[in-house]
């Protein structure tokens, strides 16, 4: 089969498994094949995000630095941040984290919503300190900043000095990052009064993200991806090209086929190197065969 490079390959493929001919455009909308054409043009980009939406694949993976709206929310959250124009569904907020089972969910905001073509947030994170020194030094555990973002310190107790001031991150740890002037010269809290409690940082101008990008491009594709929309599309329009219920249940369990190959190969692109050390398993594996002397499999292999 001739690869498949365009959308009206697509669409064709799609009409192939339910045994109607193809089309010759999906954009010129008149005879021969009118009503199917039209179907057809109503129903392929809506497949095409259906498709996208419904599993991480890599090919349609992209990140973005948002910049943050010069419109502050209404009410309830402190900013809003508009998303990228091929924005199809999020992925993460801050930093990837795939976990120990390949899920690649990891919204480190605490509290935000997806609105219309915008994410509001509250972007704060926790002060627990801050170091009276050249150059003072923030603790805020798991804080998710990086080097060179722009905070706004507020509600700090006892070093009232750097309240509703601006900071740039710098020489971020997991859990602290030392405070430099918008300027980028470090900020010496040496004769400062020292640190009691409280305080937030808010990231004021950017959110890391991670997303799903509405493609387009049919060339990047994946071919297993490709089939999957092709029953995707057709599952679509299979009662309005051809009236038959039974041909889309048909449809479906050749969709679902489809979806579990072509999810299973994307996974195995970039596979997890894992290495899990069970004890339960351990001892089922150990006493299965009947004889107390087997010897336990401390690292179990998930390839």
């Amino acid at each position: 089969m001739a690869d498949i490079t365009t959308a009206l390959q697509v669409c064709n493929l799609g009409l192939s498994y339910l045994k109607v001919p193809t089309v010759a455009s999906i954009t010129v909308l008149t005879a021969p094949q009118k009503e199917v054409k039209e179907i057809c043009a109503q129903w392929y980009a809506l497949s095409r995000q259906e498709a996208l939406r419904a599993h991480p694949w890599n090919f349609a993976r992209g990140t973005a630095k948002l910049a943050k709206s010069a419109t502050a929310p209404l009410f309830g959250y402190d900013s809003k941040f508009p998303l990228p124009t091929d924005f199809l569904r999020l992925r993460f907020i801050g930093t990837n984290n795939y976990g120990l089972v390949g899920i690649d969910f990891d919204y480190e905001s605490l509290d935000y919503i997806l609105t219309n073509r915008e994410i509001v947030t509250h972007t704060a994170v926790n002060i627990t300190g801050i170091t009276a020194a050249n150059p003072a030094v923030v603790t805020s555990v798991a804080h998710g900043l990086s080097n060179g973002d722009t905070i706004l310190v507020e509600d700090v107790v006892g070093m009232t000095t750097v309240n509703d001031t601006r900071f740039l991150v710098a020489d971020k740890t997991d859990d602290t990052f030392e405070l430099t002037t918008e300027a980028g010269v470090d900020v010496d809290a040496s004769g400062y009064a020292a640190y009691t409690s409280g305080g937030t940082a808010t990231q004021v101008d950017t959110l890391n993200v991670g997303y799903i990008k509405d493609v387009e491009d049919v060339t990047y594709f994946d071919p297993l991806f490709v089939t999957y929309l092709a029953l995707i599309f057709a599952k679509n329009i299979c009662y309005g090209v051809t009236g038959k219920t039974t041909l889309r249940r048909d449809i479906r369990e050749m969709l679902l086929e489809a979806s579990n190959q072509a999810r299973a190969i994307n996974g195995q692109d970039k596979p997890p190197r894992r290495i899990t050390k069970s004890n339960v398993l351990g001892a089922r594996r150990r006493y299965s065969g009947g004889s107390s002397q087997v010897t336990d499999p401390k690292y179990i292999s998930f390839n």
